[in-house]
């Protein structure tokens, strides 16, 4: 059997299942999706005040995937099956619509399950009638021809199914007691596998020119176009080699007031194949392990999560690097960049995801330092602040261009923050001095105590101050504001370094952190307690 043949038989296996997972989960089926789901996570409680609906949705899902099914047997005899294929989709659009309705009526952590679930076998119904639509009429023969792989990777199929998947992996958490993570990564390892045995045949090359990779630098920049912040030797994180598990428990455990201190660990990330085989300072390298960049990303589009204007996308890896990250030529930015406008962006950071859960291929490349398994004191001033113990900890990547911030905050675990491409600026504030950073209040029914309303890229002139003030007196108004911040900090104690490649940042439970990209910059924190 071919790659095509393995990817077809795999999606109907998959819809026949669909048509008969049943419209009520049992408590073994729920017991059996929580098995899957990636540790830590927990399943909220069924508390949809509309069941019916719920129900609803997932009697309309089984009468569609029974549709699929018809449809892709159609297909397989070289027919057209009677299926009004425009309807079908019709229909999975408003399920995925009215699942995504109960996304915005509920806190995600208290969702009810079966909304995540319906929502991922959606988007798999869907994506399976790409690539019914895709192989046209050809019909099985295709397949014996050999034309089907081509077929898939034609157009824009594969990148409307990638999306598809990804979007179940990205906002549904790839939900399901039928199908699930598991088969979504295992589907995408096989059109992973199609598209690297097409892109190394030259004949498939001439037949898909218009798909040709696009021309990217062969590494990032290493230039910091807005310059460095001038490190106070006074005030700079110490720094220490070659410290094992031992050595960082007793540093961890030492007593000292306020716990310990941030410091800079070198030499920890040696072993890494993010920093030597499999390099992440290369663009085509990550593109590799994207699928050739159309792996879905959430961005954070704006300077600040604080910021007005901020807002979240998702959209494909390439279009990323393209839009926000690359220094490319005029020719080479239309190639990575497949959006329309011609504006110029605002900032985009692909920032706290959990890039590894979505792609198994870059988690191989970083390993959980040894650290990580210390045993560590609590919140220093606060009990009550600690989190219930994590059962491994926490990886989130944090990729973008010079410029891109985190704004002053705090964190309910401690981290250590890895550097593995380009230079980052971090400056620390210990947790006696929380009420001199002006914590904000609720904003929209959610608590942002954790951040801090001192914005230091403006306050120490790294950032050029807003635009948006209106009227006689705004810039003064401005103005004063920033010295009633300066006057905040002055004589506040702090630490600041600079993170290099290989650099790892230990940020205790509770320090105030502003984290800054001087460069192009790709990092991942390890939360753990």
């Amino acid at each position: 059997m071919t790659l095509a043949d393995d990817i077809l038989s795999r999606y109907l296996q998959a819809a026949m299942l669909l048509t008969g997972s049943s419209d009520t989960p049992s408590p073994q089926a729920e017991n059996s999706a929580t098995s899957r789901r990636p540790q830590g996570e927990v399943s909220p409680p069924d508390d949809d005040p509309l069941p019916s609906r719920g129900l609803a949705a997932q009697q309309l899902l089984r009468r569609q995937a029974r549709i699929v099914v018809k449809l892709h047997a159609a297909w397989a005899a070289g027919g057209d099956g009677a299926v009004d294929e425009a309807l079908l989709r019709t229909r999975l659009d408003d399920l995925a619509a009215l699942s995504m309705s109960a996304f915005y009526a509920h806190r995600f952590d208290r969702l009810p399950y079966l909304w995540r679930q319906v929502y991922t076998d959606t988007l798999i119904l869907h994506s399976h009638c790409e690539i019914l639509q895709a192989l046209g009429g050809d019909g099985a023969g295709a397949v014996a021809r050999g034309r089907a792989g081509a077929s898939l990777l034609g157009g824009r199929t594969i990148d409307r199914v990638v999306a598809h998947l990804d979007r179940a992996l990205i906002t549904a958490g790839g939900a399901g007691t039928v199908l699930g993570t598991p088969w979504i990564e295992g589907t995408l390892e096989l059109l992973d596998r199609l598209w690297r045995a097409h892109r190394a045949d030259p004949s498939s090359r001439e037949e898909h020119q218009e798909h040709q990779e696009p021309r990217v630098p062969a590494f990032f920049s290493e230039a910091e176009p807005f310059g460095r912040p001038r490190v106070d030797g006074a005030h700079e994180c110490p720094r220490r080699s070659g410290w094992g598990l031992g050595a960082f428990e007793a540093y961890m455990n030492a007593g000292a007031e306020g716990g310990p201190r941030p410091l800079v660990l070198e030499g920890l990330l040696a072993a890494w194949p993010a920093l030597a085989e499999r390099p992440w300072r290369s663009p085509v390298y990550l593109l590799s392990q994207t699928l050739g960049g159309r792996r879905l990303v959430p961005v954070e589009v704006g300077r600040s999560y604080v910021d007005a204007g901020w807002a979240q996308e998702l959209m494909p890896f390439q279009e990323f690097l393209g839009r926000y990250v690359l220094s490319v030529s005029p020719a080479n930015a239309g190639a990575l960049d497949r959006s329309p406008d011609p504006a110029p962006p605002a900032p985009g950071y692909l920032a706290q995801h959990d890039l590894f859960r979505q792609i198994p291929a870059l988690r191989r490349d970083v390993l959980v330092p040894d650290l990580c398994w210390a045993d560590v004191p609590g919140h220093p001033l606060d009990a009550a602040r600690d989190q219930p113990p994590l059962d491994a900890p926490r990886l989130n990547a944090w990729l973008g261009p010079a410029r891109t911030i985190t704004p002053l905050h705090t964190d309910g675990y401690h981290n250590l923050l890895c550097q593995v491409v380009g230079a980052k600026y971090v400056r620390l504030y210990p947790p006696s001095v929380g009420d001199r950073l002006r914590p904000r209040g609720p904003e929209h029914g959610v608590d942002m105590s954790n951040t801090s309303e001192l914005d230091l890229g403006l306050l120490e002139g790294w950032d050029p101050a807003p635009e948006d003030g209106d009227g006689e007196g705004a810039e003064g108004k401005v103005e004063g504001e920033l010295e009633r911040g300066r006057e905040a900090l002055r004589g506040v104690e702090y630490w600041e370094c600079v993170l290099g490649p290989g650099d790892t940042l230990l940020i205790p439970l509770g320090w105030w952190h502003y984290v800054r990209s001087l460069s192009t910059s790709f990092s991942v924190s390890f939360w753990w307690n």
